[in-house]
């Protein structure tokens, strides 16, 4: 098995070229299920190491294998690559090239740190009691790449013990790790709502059935799920980010389409939640006579983090930074995170990697974004010994 220093020689080697990979990444960003450039780039890094994997899994997912030389569990290591409808206003030399598109949450980060992984573990692997699968997973920010991935067989042939998830935080400061006990990410249900009434001229309101005014009922209605009908220690939100309806200024709109999502932390919420929607969604249309439609998508459980995983990383994550600079993350987020489909199936834990830019004001999901590259050594680092210490002993012993 590597030792320490072993592995502090091997990433400090390879730390260059896993940045400028990033950075060639970032400036070529691809949406959900495009990811065809940056999977190529994956599966020529993989190549080169002689690892064997499959692309084309969940349509633009890469899936490597790396086989210890001796019997032990399966271990794996699960990397986001794909990037957001913004347009970057960083200001980084390697900006993007493509218009309105930009690597505005650090997949290219994240992919970078799992190629770094299997660098490592690559040349240890006839040392290593068990496998590693390495999972480069499309369409994150969609909520659906995991999903997709785990229609394709992702979990299967073999089935695996535990799995690591990571991701990089321009709020944390940079060489601190953090980690959260029990739920890390809240549930994400996307809905739909179409309200049809019937058109009518503005002069003659009683001829038609307004659906913008039942829209109005129905917006300020659905903020009283949350409000009156969830405990108020159980987090949850419901958010109406889009309307659409109307032709004119002079005609009674004969159809409305709403748009939102539904958060919660807890699962029975979730059910109250679109129990709740369907109901005043029904209630609303009934008083004012208009037809509607319904369609609800769970995008994401809840992500759970198991306690034994947890343990593991957190003592691994220890022996790399310090015992002082990992940090429990005891806020909670109703940020979601579809590694919740994998948390869900196999036990797992998610890891926060501190990647905070000293005097620059930025988050994710920003067309600011920016990311300190000292992250990605400090995250293989980390993930990697992670992973050889869930290889060393089975979960439970």
């Amino acid at each position: 098995m590597l030792t320490s220093d072993q592995i502090e020689s091997i990433v400090g080697r390879i730390e260059p070229d896993l940045i400028a990979l990033r950075r060639r990444i970032h400036e070529h960003p691809e949406l959900a299920f495009e990811e065809h450039e940056t999977a190529r780039t994956v599966s020529d890094y993989l190549s080169a190491l002689d690892i064997p994997h499959r692309t084309a899994v969940g349509k633009t997912g890469v899936v490597a294998m790396i086989e210890g030389g001796a019997a032990g569990p399966t271990v794996g290591v699960r990397a986001d690559m794909d990037a957001l409808p913004i347009e970057e206003a960083s200001g980084v030399a390697f900006a993007s090239k493509v218009p309105g598109t930009m690597h505005a949450c650090g997949h290219d980060v994240h992919t970078a740190i799992a190629l770094g992984v299997a660098h490592v573990l690559a040349g240890a692997r006839a040392t290593l009691p068990g496998r590693v699968k390495l999972i480069f997973q499309p369409a994150e920010e969609t909520l659906s790449g995991a999903a997709a991935m785990i229609a394709d067989g992702v979990l299967d042939a073999p089935a695996m013990d535990a799995i690591i998830g990571f991701h990089n935080s321009p709020r944390i400061e940079t060489g601190l790790l953090g980690y959260a006990e029990g739920t890390g990410h809240a549930s994400s249900a996307a809905f739909d709502i179409v309200l049809r009434g019937r058109a009518a001229h503005a002069a003659h309101p009683h001829t038609g059935v307004d659906a913008i005014v039942g829209a109005a009922q129905l917006v300020t209605q659905l903020q009283t799920i949350v409000s009156r009908e969830i405990a108020p220690t159980v987090p949850a939100v419901v958010t109406i980010g889009q309307i659409a309806g109307g032709t004119a200024r002079n005609v009674i709109a004969d159809r409305v389409t709403i748009k939102g999502t539904a958060r919660t932390r807890d699962a029975l919420a979730e059910k109250r939640v679109e129990e709740a929607l369907r109901r005043v969604v029904a209630g609303v249309a009934a008083s004012l006579r208009l037809e509607y439609e319904i369609d609800w998508v769970r995008q994401t459980p809840v992500m759970r983090n198991d306690p034994r995983v947890v343990a593991r990383m957190v003592e691994a994550a220890r022996e790399v930074v310090g015992a002082d600079k990992v940090v429990n993350i005891s806020e909670p987020t109703m940020g979601s995170e579809d590694f919740a489909w994998f948390a869900e199936r196999v036990p797992a834990a998610h890891l926060r990697i501190g990647s905070r830019i000293e005097g620059v004001d930025t988050a994710i999901h920003r067309a600011d974004y920016q990311c300190n590259e000292r992250a990605i050594g400090i995250g293989v680092r980390a993930v990697t010994r992670v992973v050889l210490s869930l290889l060393e002993q089975r979960l439970g012993n």
